[in-house]
């Protein structure tokens, strides 16, 4: 291991900084309102994706050649308190391999795959900004040796996707949607923090390696279960909101609005699957309880089957995209919740490439079909199609259809139950802030205007 040693540093920097120095470089020249042209920026992101990939590759090279299972790496020195140190180690073996390669892999293509789909769009340069702090996010989450350096990723990844829902910004329905994500993924920023917190509290550390060499088993002899298993519970919520499990599953098909591109890295591949993967990563605390675990698999069973029949009733291609993502992502979690690993790893790996594929294909889709009708100079293809069975009219079907339609009413339980309630928590907010300092101010607090009286 130490003859590798040097060789593993270099290619661990080349991953975990080429990703960091693209953001640094783009968020600059943005700051400083530098127009760069859209060469420069497509060839900037295109290596510097490659470097990582490269770097990820070389240390997969030299865990093979060497039979190395597992390996730390601490770039930056652990910060340090009476009561409360910030370890930012990053941890190497197959899990976090498997998933920062096929994470910088879909980097890569979509990194070229968007120099030509965002050609003369205005906001070119705004879209790579926030798609170079999404890489850096997704490496630094997938490679995190601990949960407080992985959750610097999840917020990374989590900040970028909101904005870039509300990339066309011109208009109401992005921004809103934008919203409606950045609410639902707060709460999940809000749980992981806690269950951060809990961790520290219960093991006095939030290594992942600590927690993966004693098992479920060593966990429950060493430390109290109940603070453990509250963590597990908090450790859920963040992963059913930041991958959309029912009752969540409201805002991914919002999360459309965004650029095509965007679709399929975040919603598609990588972002939808992150949940997925924290679960993966912190599987003996979920297994700590076989209640905590029954539940993973009940919510991801159920958002299997709610969203593969609202799927059915979908009209346009990016919806039935999204439900039939939000269909595996349920199952990939049920299989997580009956303690499997090795499985729902190739089932991420396999279904984030195929949704990528997909999604990157929905746009062209129709006029591919009209060149296959011309290649071959006829008109009826649709007869050849296969046919559905007559629509069935009982009371249990049209209940169903009713469900499907409606989204299964996820929508409005979203609107109502979260993003209401916090939009209202801000406004008022913004109103005790403006009448306090007013009266600091010493002017006059019935002078000032609601949020509503402005608009």
């Amino acid at each position: 291991m130490n003859g590798i040693e040097p060789a593993l540093d270099f290619f661990a920097s080349m991953a975990i900084f080429s990703p960091l120095a693209l953001a640094l470089f783009m968020l600059l020249a943005f700051v400083f309102q530098i127009k760069l042209p859209e060469k420069i920026i497509a060839l900037v992101v295109e290596l510097s994706v490659f470097f990582a990939l490269a770097g990820i590759l070389g240390i997969v090279f030299l865990f093979l050649s060497n039979g190395v299972k597992k390996w730390g790496y601490e770039p930056f020195p652990t910060f340090h308190l009476e009561s409360f140190h910030f370890d930012f180690q990053f941890y190497f073996d197959w899990l976090s391999l498997s998933f920062a390669t096929l994470a910088l892999l879909l980097c890569f293509v979509i990194a070229f795959f968007s120099q030509r789909y965002m050609h003369r769009e205005p906001g070119y340069q705004r879209f790579f900004v926030l798609y170079s702090i999404f890489v850096s996010g997704i490496v630094i989450a997938s490679l995190s040796g601990t949960i407080e350096s992985l959750f610097v990723g999840w917020e990374m990844v989590g900040l970028s996707s909101a904005l870039l829902v509300a990339f066309f910004h011109e208009r109401v329905m992005p921004t809103r949607n934008g919203l409606h994500l950045w609410i639902v993924y707060r709460i999940s920023d809000a749980a992981l923090f806690l269950a951060s917190y809990l961790l520290h509290h219960a093991l006095g550390q939030g290594f992942f390696q600590a927690i993966l060499e004693q098992g479920s088993e060593g966990l429950a002899h060493e430390v109290s279960s109940p603070v453990l298993i509250g963590a597990g519970v908090l450790i859920f919520l963040a992963s059913a909101c930041k991958s959309a499990l029912f009752p969540f599953s409201g805002w991914l098909p919002r999360a459309m609005e965004g650029p095509t591109p965007t679709s399929a890295i975040f919603y598609g591949a990588l972002s939808i699957h992150l949940g997925a993967f924290l679960l993966l990563r912190l599987n003996p605390i979920v297994q700590l309880s076989p209640i905590l675990a029954w539940t993973v698999v009940f919510f991801g069973l159920l958002t299997a089957l709610v969203s593969g029949i609202i799927a059915n009733a979908q009209a346009d291609i990016k919806s039935i995209l999204a439900y039939a993502t939000l269909t595996q992502v349920g199952i990939i979690i049920a299989e997580i919740g009956f303690g499997l690993e090795l499985l729902p790893l190739i089932h991420i790996i396999g279904h984030a490439s195929l949704r990528t594929y997909q999604f990157l294909r929905a746009p062209s889709s129709f006029a591919y079909y009209k060149s296959l009708e011309e290649s071959l100079g006829r008109t009826d293809l649709n007869k050849y199609a296969p046919k559905g069975r007559v629509a069935q009219t009982g009371p249990l079907s049209l209940a169903i259809y009713s469900f499907a339609l409606n989204r299964g009413g996820m929508d409005s339980m979203l609107e109502k139950f979260i993003t209401k309630p916090f939009v209202q928590m801000f406004k008022l907010a913004d109103i005790f802030e403006k009448k306090w300092g007013s009266i600091l101010a010493g002017t006059e607090p019935s002078k000032l205007k609601t949020p509503e009286e402005r608009a």
